[in-house]
């Protein structure tokens, strides 16, 4: 292979590098509207301590709107926002159930850890501006 024809397949390379990026970009447009959610989680009123993930289940979408699951990371001090797509642009209108899972220790009970059994729920309106849904988690 001559220089000219590494270059030429470098390029054609890099070329297609960015093809990709641009399309990943494409279809923001096409994407439903969300409504930003953050909070604070608990563990019996204090921070958790530790990092763990959220998960937001759709039961039911919003009229017009289709369903999408999202997720949440909390830091120790327990803030978290969620994320649909991309980080921090919240939830497709409609109602979830809400499961938290641990990352390393047990401080949160199995029942916390199923969207079936956590009781934790939260309705997003279509109208509505950013939420903030705190979450309280109880060990007894």
């Amino acid at each position: 292979m001559t220089r000219g024809d590494i270059l030429g397949e470098r390029a054609r390379h890099v070329m297609l590098v960015v093809a990709v990026i641009s399309l990943a970009g494409c279809g923001g447009s096409e994407r439903p509207k969300t409504i930003p959610i953050s909070g604070r989680v608990t563990i019996d009123g204090e921070p958790p301590g530790e990092y763990a993930k959220l998960f937001f289940t759709p039961t039911q979408a919003a009229s017009g709107y289709n369903k999408r699951p999202a997720t949440g990371t909390f830091t120790p001090e327990g803030t978290y926002r969620v994320m649909s797509w991309e980080p921090d642009d919240g939830l497709v209108p409609g109602h979830y159930t809400v499961n938290v899972m641990p990352n390393e220790t047990t401080k949160i009970p199995p029942k916390y850890q199923e969207s079936n059994t956590s009781g934790l729920e939260v309705d997003v309106p279509v109208d509505k501006g950013p939420i903030e849904y705190n979450i309280e988690i109880r060990t007894e």
